[in-house]
């Protein structure tokens, strides 16, 4: 048994032996080859001076908001029950506001900002069209690929904004121009004050300016929209049939008093049923309107109640913050490049000797 010991134990020190000679090897191949070195750390250098000119100045609109809704609308056992520990509703809360980030994300709502009119550069076109051109001069947009002859977006831009009539080509600029506006969306909220931001980062000033404010107003217009649509529908209806009643009470009472003045020079008593069904109507028809109208307005109140509001904290204004790689940055993380290429390229060849000389 202590033979094994003593067999594993060598065993143990040859292999760490052979490891430490093998990278002296390496480093010793690597001193040995210092113009290699150098010239992968020059091209590492000028890789840097060129991604540092390459990226461009980028401009980041800011916008954060927080949402304001009535805590008791969800019914009174969950106001009881919220306020023993208020687990209840700070469950409901964090997902109205998880669920108002994700409608900043999604393709509805970004179609509602991309067809939107906007002047930039003395040019009144679709937000779409500004955003496809930008992202042209970065070189992102309609990029050749290695297995095209060129891209079929290249140079793409949108005519029209019904949806329902696009073609394949248009609803695939549509998705790659979302895919590629979600690149520069960040949104987030803190745990801690539930105020929510949405960022937009772009090389142009202006349309990050636009792009910001315009996402933030579809948001929230659709998510208020959205929270209220049955409550709404349930307002309109009734006050659609309390206009009703109402010009039928009219009606009604134009009626009498049209009859009552055709008959005022008789006195059959026969003449009087008319006049009386009359009046039987229109108080029938006041009752039924009287009834409509507190619904209408116990409707409108629920409508009130149930209505959330979006209330916006900062909006980003012009002069935006821009920001850009640093130079000396740039350079350093290109001559770490330039390092672990020349590394790998002497390794590499330092590997295959070795193994044709065993």
């Amino acid at each position: 048994m202590n033979q094994n010991k003593a067999q594993s134990q060598a065993s143990d020190y040859s292999t760490f032996k052979d490891l430490v000679v093998n990278i002296r090897g390496y480093w010793d191949e690597m001193r040995t080859q210092k113009n290699i070195c150098y010239a992968f750390l020059t091209a590492g250098l000028l890789y840097g001076l060129w991604f540092y000119i390459s990226n461009p100045k980028i401009y980041e609109a800011e916008v954060s908001f927080m949402l304001n809704e009535d805590q008791n609308q969800a019914g009174g056992l969950s106001a009881v029950l919220s306020e023993f520990g208020g687990l209840l509703g700070s469950h409901g809360d964090e997902v109205n506001l998880q669920k108002i980030l994700e409608l900043g994300k999604s393709r509805n709502i970004s179609e509602k900002v991309f067809f939107d009119s906007c002047n930039l550069s003395g040019k009144s076109d679709f937000i779409a069209n500004h955003l496809i051109k930008e992202l042209e001069s970065r070189g992102i947009w309609g990029a050749k690929a290695y297995f095209l002859i060129d891209n079929p977006l290249k140079g793409f831009q949108f005519k029209h904004q019904q949806l329902e009539t696009f073609s394949r080509l248009e609803n695939a600029a549509l998705k790659q121009l979302h895919s590629l506006f979600l690149g520069m969306l960040t949104t987030g909220v803190s745990e801690k004050t539930s105020i929510m931001k949405l960022t937009v980062q772009c090389t142009d000033e202006t349309l990050a300016y636009e792009l910001a404010n315009r996402l933030f107003s579809k948001m929230s217009q659709f998510y208020i929209n959205k929270t209220i649509e049955k409550q709404k529908q349930t307002y309109d209806d009734l006050v659609s049939k309390t206009d009703s009643l109402r010009k039928l009470i009219h009606n009604k009472q134009y009626g009498l008093a049209d009859l009552k003045d055709s008959y005022r020079a008789t006195w059959l008593l026969k003449e009087e049923v008319p006049k009386t069904i009359l009046d039987q109507d229109i108080k029938m028809l006041q009752l039924i309107y009287g009834e409509a109208v507190k619904n209408k307005e116990i409707a409108s109140y629920a409508l009130d109640h149930k209505t959330p509001f979006i209330q916006a904290i900062d909006l980003p204004i012009l002069p935006l913050k821009g920001s850009r790689l640093i130079l000396v940055k740039s350079l350093i993380l290109g001559a770490l490049y330039g390092i672990f290429l020349a590394s790998l390229f002497i390794f590499t060849k330092k590997f295959y000797r070795d193994s044709i000389q065993n």
